[in-house]
């Protein structure tokens, strides 16, 4: 079914590819520790959202010195304004008891007020040099997110100019209420275990640049579907697009035609 064409120009490709690992605790002796050695246990954190946390996420704090009870103070900053008005702590500090090596910062959030699809990203510091442990541990970066759980609509059919085949096509569609936007999902759309995933409100699709699952070979990398403008024609959503290879910087010639026909 597929059919690969000729790279036969460059293009410019702005790609950014973040790998967030989990920082290490540096060892510190235990005559070193401050009056509460107070650390968060790594840089970033991801959250999924859930309807179990009761509107608050919590976010893990150690300490070093547990002989007694303490207070350390604690902020919360992000770039966007609109984040830190969903995200709110809702006391200054974290509190450990006396003998607790552990305790959690709580941030409250409204569950109904959150956006399905999008990454909130907010930084917690901890605030006292004499409070904090030796490891510097002292700000962790959380991405809190809803996660979406989609189920099957149906089979459709997709079409590829770019591989000039057309093959059933199954869709799924994000459970979510129907006044939020509609969130869907072809698994395995070009390649098993490879998703194209795309949104639609208000009669417009958007949808990102996203990987087809074919390594086009080590050096060059993965070929990716980069859509350029989209459209809905009844039971139609298409979108006209480039192929490209980022980890390259190239681009396949052309523009092609990829769409789904909805169940």
């Amino acid at each position: 079914m597929k059919n690969i064409k000729y790279i036969i120009s460059l293009v410019f490709l702005l790609a950014l590819v973040s790998c967030d690992k989990d920082a290490v605790m540096t060892h510190v002796d235990s005559e070193e520790i401050g009056s509460v050695g107070a650390a968060f246990s790594s840089t970033v954190l991801v959250y999924n959202l859930t309807s179990a946390d009761n509107n608050v996420l919590k976010v893990l704090v150690y300490r070093g010195n547990t002989t007694a009870a303490a207070s350390v103070p604690v902020t919360i900053a992000s770039s966007a304004p609109s984040t830190l008005t969903l995200f709110t702590l809702p006391s200054g500090t974290v509190e450990f008891a006396a003998g607790e090596g552990k305790a959690y910062v709580s941030v409250s959030y409204n569950m109904a007020s959150v956006a399905p699809g999008t990454t909130y990203t907010f930084t917690l510091n901890l605030v006292g040099d004499d409070l904090i442990s030796p490891s510097k541990v002292s700000s962790i970066s959380v991405r809190a997110q809803l996660p979406i759980v989609y189920n099957s609509i149906g089979t459709g059919s997709y079409s590829s100019e770019f591989y000039e085949a057309t093959w059933d096509q199954e869709v799924q569609k994000a459970n979510l209420p129907s006044n939020l936007p509609s969130f869907y999902r072809l698994p395995g759309c070009y390649y098993a275990g490879y998703n194209i995933d795309f949104k639609v409100s208000d009669g417009v699709i958007t949808i990102a640049s996203q990987n087809v699952g074919e390594l086009y070979s080590t050096a060059y990398g993965y070929i990716y579907v980069t859509p350029q403008s989209t459209s809905i024609e009844g039971k139609t959503y298409g979108w006209y697009s480039k192929f490209t290879l980022p980890t390259a910087g190239l681009a396949f010639s052309g523009t092609y035609w990829e769409k789904i026909t909805m169940p």
